[in-house]
């Protein structure tokens, strides 16, 4: 190894350093190594308890980067060690030659010196200015290169970014930016349009009524499965739904309307998404199944609700009156008028249930709950998923769900005129 020898060298007695003690070296880089280790240790355990495949990876790759720390930090270490061993050489050689070791600063030392540009300490007399405020001197600095630089670089971004987004093409401006996503999403809704109709089905934005009689007879088959209860045999309706075979409509009644309030369902009203359990080739059948029905004036039909097809919709319509009267009146009739209009296509007006639908709700047999009030409550309030079962919470007050759960445990022990089988579990 060469040394630089210089006889001029001003090295002071306090900048001798001595080998640093490995406890020390420890405790200085314990704290951002043992927060490494715990962040990666964190990762790992969450990654094994969600359960998938990559759990173990992470795991392994988690120990991994740990060795991988601790490996460094001994690098690190070691290191220093071999520069304090060079150091204690120099200044050896240095006492026995009689010629000082001029200090070679390092990389690092360099870049700072570069970067901030000061002026040596032994040359601040040449920049000190004759301000003094209170006993502070100024110096007469510069700008550190590095703000400088950094300063030019906005600059140059800022030309770019008005010649971009304002005189070119290079960076749209949002409106533009809004225009070309609109642009592609509309290119690949025909392209999935066009691959559900080669793959034999349809595109849901170019959907118009058939009367194809296979599409008619499928659709009356999923009718008669899901939407009798609440409609009617003949789609002619009854107290939860309304009439289908009139020309007045609560939400349109062309067939990309029927469609989609089968498809979205409206939750508030007691009708729900049926896009969960039917396809969409089974909506289009019984949204068409249902049009078809137009005119056919079956027995004891619901009077017209909505607007007349062809008109603009009334806002103020509603497939059912959900509305509780604001006077006070004991919970058991709140409870029953909520129940009798949101409850009973599903679970009848004596709560026997309805076979395919509701269960009994006057027995000691429960589904989704023990049968406690709390466990009613919770059912009504937060729906069943992938049942006929919606959440409540959305379209009764937190008092109506409280009323109609009292008269829901009012019908224990009744009997009632065609009881549905038990479901569920036994709960005395």
């Amino acid at each position: 190894m060469m040394i630089r020898l210089q006889t001029k060298i001003h090295m002071k007695k306090s900048n001798k350093m001595k080998i640093l003690n490995p406890l020390t070296f420890g405790r200085k880089n314990a704290t951002w190594a043992l927060t490494l280790v715990l962040i990666l240790t964190a990762i790992g355990a969450h990654a094994q308890a969600g359960g998938d495949g990559t759990g173990s990876i992470i795991i392994a790759v988690s120990l991994v980067a740990i060795v991988s720390v601790l490996v460094l930090l001994v690098a690190i270490y070691t290191l220093q060690v071999l520069k304090v061993f060079v150091k204690n050489e120099q200044l050896k050689t240095s006492k026995e030659t009689g010629v000082e070791v001029n200090e070679e600063p390092s990389l690092w030392q360099k870049f700072l010196d570069v970067a901030n540009n000061r002026a040596p300490i032994e040359k601040e007399a040449d920049i000190l200015l004759d301000h003094n405020y209170d006993g502070i001197r100024e110096l007469d600095n510069h700008l550190p290169p590095w703000w400088k630089w950094l300063f030019y670089v906005t600059i140059i971004f800022g030309v770019f970014y008005v010649v971009g987004h304002h005189f070119t093409d290079w960076f749209p401006l949002q409106g533009m930016e809004y225009e070309i996503e609109m642009a592609v999403a509309s290119l690949e809704s025909q392209a999935r349009g066009a691959a559900n109709t080669e793959a034999g089905g349809f595109d849901e934005s170019m959907l118009v009524y058939s009367d194809d009689a296979t599409i008619i007879s499928a659709g009356a088959k999923t009718y008669s499965r899901n939407c009798v209860p609440c409609h009617g045999a003949s789609g002619e309706g009854n107290t939860i739904g309304p009439n289908l075979t009139d020309n007045y409509w609560l939400h349109g009644g062309e067939i990309k309307d029927v469609y989609t309030t089968i498809k979205e369902g409206v939750p508030a009203k007691g009708m729900i998404s049926w896009k969960s359990q039917l396809s969409p080739t089974e909506i289009r059948d019984v949204a068409t199944y249902i049009l078809s029905l137009s005119g056919s004036n079956p027995p004891n039909a619901k009077a017209p609700q909505g607007t007349l097809k062809g008109e603009a919709p009334a806002a103020t319509e509603s497939v059912i009156d959900n509305t509780v009267s604001e006077e006070p009146v004991a919970a058991s009739e709140e409870g029953k008028t909520v129940f009798n209009t949101t409850c009973v296509a599903c679970h009848t007006a004596d709560g026997g249930g309805v076979i395919g639908l509701g269960p009994n709700l006057t027995d000691k047999y429960w589904k989704n709950s023990n049968g406690s009030k709390e466990g009613i409550k919770g059912t009504i309030t937060n729906g069943v998923a992938g049942t006929a079962m919606i959440a409540w919470n959305t379209s009764l007050s937190e008092g109506q769900i409280e009323a109609v759960t009292n008269y829901v445990l009012s019908l224990k022990g009744t009997t009632p005129a065609n009881p549905k089988e038990p479901e569920g579990d036994l709960y005395e």
